[in-house]
């Protein structure tokens, strides 16, 4: 889908910037001729991992989110690092977040995120044969919980508003279409 771009950039600065994010401000001609500012954040590449078990269970982790001071259940996801393969990505975010391994990772997808500030494009993974690492340690000041959870019951919650994240919902439904539930 390349559209004939409406919008004109006469020049863009960086406001902030950390290891994660950056806040870009680009001065505009928008498309009904006028000029303005377009604000928006950059993100490092980012994947998303739905584990799912040979009995259709998905494990979810619950963490808490700052920015709206609530917990959330969510599947495993993170930031790829510099110089690291999508796949080794994958495989080390199941393993820090939710202590699993994967033999099967199948790709299902990509997801854009608040699409209008953020340009955030997550590689979405189905992974499954799934075995526990003994050595896992729950990380505290991120992870507070991993759950396994039937993936009807994950379904429901999303339709009872229990999960609200919206790459968890994203996820979940296109795992559901890739296993053919």
């Amino acid at each position: 889908m390349n559209h004939k771009n409406p919008w004109k950039t006469l020049s863009s600065i960086t406001q902030y910037k950390n290891q994660y994010i950056t806040l870009v401000e680009d001065k505009v001609i928008k498309p009904d001729g006028k000029e303005g500012i377009y604000g928006y954040v950059k993100v490092r590449p980012t994947l998303g991992i739905v584990p799912v078990d040979k009995n259709n269970n998905i494990y979810l982790c619950r963490q808490f989110r700052y920015i709206f001071k609530d917990e959330s259940w969510e599947i495993p996801r993170g930031f790829l690092d510099d110089k690291e393969t999508v796949e080794k990505a994958v495989r080390r975010e199941l393993n820090e977040e939710a202590g699993l391994v994967s033999s099967t990772l199948t790709f299902i997808g990509s997801l854009r995120l608040s699409i209008g500030v953020i340009d955030e494009q997550c590689k979405i993974y189905l992974a499954q044969d799934l075995s526990q690492d003994k050595n896992f340690k729950l990380q505290k000041n991120e992870i507070e919980e991993v759950k396994c959870f039937p993936f009807n019951e994950v379904l429901a919650m999303i339709k009872e508003g229990k999960i609200l994240d919206g790459l968890t919902v994203g996820t979940v439904l296109m795992a559901k279409e890739k296993l053919n539930f």
